[in-house]
């Protein structure tokens, strides 16, 4: 399908069996061209037509042959092409199984109308897409849709020549739709092909009302075959509800029929509705009621030119006047010419074609301005998520670089631990155990870090871990609040971080009713869970360990490359000192920021030589920074985890879509 209007002439079996359909594509004027042909636009007493006929499009001779094309005023035409009904309706479901799936993980501006849209599109595809699309040849509905006090369900009632739409004067009237057709064709609006997700019951007797949101389906001798008129809670109704439920029900619709009367025309919910017929070319008349006869020319010429000015193209125009209710119908002169224009509509074939291309090809235009901005929304969705973890990323792996900035060019060579190596260096124990000497019984490895050791080496030893444990903190808690700070400054971050803490407040809750019942364990006395701009409670002890471990394979590196007669501890120290006080771009050795800043390495490389000496501080530093690596990336995973759970983005969701989309026109 293409343009503005596509019609369907149907294969000999219609609906699904029918593998071809040819497609005559017109403009939105070829409707209101063929309608024209009725020579009435307004319904008014005999004695006024005359007087009214410029309100009307004028006749045109119908002498044009069987099959073949006519030049329209105001349409263009192509030429026809043939569409494959099976392909269009598995191009739909396609559509319909992206759109579906598209994720909205983050609120981002807009994503409450996405969603909006969202539902929209699927309820268009849903409603009357695909049920149009498998049986063509259904009766046409048409949709009375107007202002409260408009007259609607008297005109239902008045065309269908009984009673089958409650009337009455409080607002809203109607609280439930009432679709009325023939009894030959309700079987199609009692099956669930039309609006399959709406509950509907049958009326039987006189009418009477429905629960809200229960279609009402009365079957009437009186109504046409092949048309089914379909009368809507209120547009400007005080319930949302009813509102909303209207424009489903216009969106399900073949045909709109507006309806509102001489003293609410002007409203703005009037424009709004008529406003969103234009916006998806549906094929529309337009009903002005309860005109008072004395200044019927003047509102008529007014509703008439509002409508142009606003561009609503609905060329059947009428005009219902002030007049009596009998047995609560109006008198048959009144809503005769609505009724022919129906009956024309559902049996004249050009009529009804023109009709159904119109309105389907208008809910598809819109499809190719409202899909892409679906998709770019999307394509915002997954450029957030990713922008949210690289933030976080980024946050960390600076911290790495300021830990090893940290444990370079002697910047943690003061304070308390320049204070224990200078007071190490300077006395005679440090000298005795590089010359392999015992003038004091010293412990070794583990026992040493538990204050089994002579009191300088383990000062230095403590001092050195301490520095180590505060340097590494330091970083993950920066990084933490770098990355709480960027994700806050963002909406959709922002909200992340505030379902994540109150999720952990949950647990806490839960975990304080636990304990309060069973008993709290010894090691939860007093914990409590920081925000997410510092680093986990349990961070610190998860770095002593690291640390230790670290201290305990450099043991092993020093004893395996050390001489038989010195002790493996003080030479680990003073590797220590030396891998700290080691300048971050100069040849390892080379003097630190002061003198004393040397001295390690003399020492280290009088045991080792230059070269192994070079070569240990290296990979200890390595490795040093393999095991804070490790522990950044836990910390790190508190944020990858918040994103995780708030589902996963598909990165190609909106190409998928996009894809959807231009089959579906290639299918038009």
């Amino acid at each position: 399908m293409e343009g503005k209007g596509v019609t369907a002439e149907e294969s000999p079996s219609p609906g699904r069996d029918g593998i071809e359909r040819r497609i005559d594509t017109r403009s939105a004027g070829a409707d209101a061209a063929s309608a024209a042909d009725m020579g009435k636009s307004m319904a008014a007493p005999e004695d006024e037509r005359e007087a009214d006929a410029g309100e009307s499009a004028p006749r045109e001779p119908d002498d044009r042959e069987p099959g073949t094309e006519v030049a329209l005023p105001g349409a263009w035409q192509r030429s026809r092409v043939r569409v494959d009904a099976r392909l269009l309706e598995a191009t739909l479901l396609n559509l319909r199984k992206r759109i579906a799936a598209i994720p909205l993980v983050f609120d981002i501006r807009g994503a409450d109308e996405v969603s909006a849209e969202r539902s929209k599109l699927l309820s268009q595809i849903d409603d009357y897409l695909l049920p149009r699309v498998r049986q063509s040849a259904a009766p046409i509905l048409v949709a009375l849709v107007g202002s409260t006090g408009a007259g609607k369900s008297t005109l239902v009632n008045s065309i269908v020549g009984t009673q089958v739409s409650l009337t009455g004067v409080r607002r809203p009237t109607t609280n439930s739709p009432v679709l009325a057709c023939h009894p030959d064709d309700i079987g199609w609006f009692a099956e669930n092909m039309f609006l399959p997700t709406l509950p509907r019951v049958r009326q039987e007797g006189l009418a009477r009302p429905g629960r809200d949101g229960l279609l009402v389906l009365a079957a009437s001798e009186g109504m046409t075959k092949g048309v089914a008129l379909l009368d809507t809670p209120d547009i400007d109704s005080v319930v949302r509800a009813h509102h909303d439920f209207a424009y489903q029900f216009l969106d399900a619709s073949d045909l709109w029929l507006f309806m509102t009367s001489a003293s609410r025309y002007a409203d703005a919910p009037v424009w709004e509705i008529l406003q969103h017929a234009r916006e998806r070319g549906a094929a529309l008349g337009v009903v002005l009621s309860r005109v008072p006869p004395s200044h019927r020319t003047e509102l008529v010429a007014h509703f008439s030119a509002m409508l142009d000015a606003n561009g609503i193209t609905a060329n059947n125009r009428f005009v219902i006047p002030e007049t009596g209710i009998v047995d609560g119908m109006l008198p048959d002169d009144i809503f005769q010419p609505i009724r022919d224009w129906l009956t024309e509509t559902a049996h004249r074939e050009d009529r009804r074609v023109a009709v159904l291309s119109q309105t389907m090809a208008g809910v598809l235009d819109t499809f190719k301005v409202r899909v892409p901005k679906l998709a770019a929304h999307v394509d915002a969705q997954v450029t957030l998520r990713i922008r949210l973890r690289r933030d976080a990323e980024a946050a960390y792996a600076n911290a790495l670089e300021d830990f090893r900035a940290g444990t370079a060019d002697g910047q943690l060579l003061r304070g308390e631990v320049l204070a224990r190596w200078q007071d190490y260096a300077a006395s005679g124990d440090l000298s005795a155990a590089l010359r392999g000497k015992r003038g004091t019984r010293q412990a070794k490895g583990k026992r040493a870090r538990k204050g089994t050791a002579t009191p300088r080496p383990a000062a230095l030893d403590q001092a050195l871990r301490t520095a180590l444990e505060s340097l590494v903190l330091s970083v993950a808690d920066r990084a933490a609040e770098q990355v709480a700070g960027a994700w806050r400054a963002d909406p959709a971050g922002a909200a992340l971080l505030a379902s994540a803490e109150a999720s952990r407040a949950r647990g806490e809750q839960a975990e304080r009713e636990f304990e309060s019942a069973f008993g709290a364990s010894p090691g939860d006395q007093g914990a409590k869970q920081p925000t997410f701009d510092r680093s986990s409670p349990d961070l610190p002890p998860r770095i002593t360990r690291a640390v230790s471990a670290w201290q305990d394979q450099l043991m092993r590196l020093i004893q395996a490359g050390r001489k038989s007669s010195q002790e493996s501890e003080p030479i680990s120290l003073v590797a220590v000192v030396a891998m700290l006080a080691e300048p971050g771009s100069q040849t390892p050795g080379a003097q630190g920021p002061d003198e004393t800043a040397a001295v390690p390495w003399e020492l280290l490389t009088s045991v080792f030589g230059a070269a192994e000496s070079r070569e240990l501080t290296g990979t200890a530093r390595l490795d040093l920074a393999d095991r804070v690596r490790l522990l950044l990336d836990e910390e790190l995973l508190r944020f990858v985890e918040i994103l995780d759970a708030a589902d996963p983005v598909d990165p190609v969701a909106a190409v998928r879509l996009y894809q959807a989309e231009y089959a579906l026109e290639a299918v038009r």
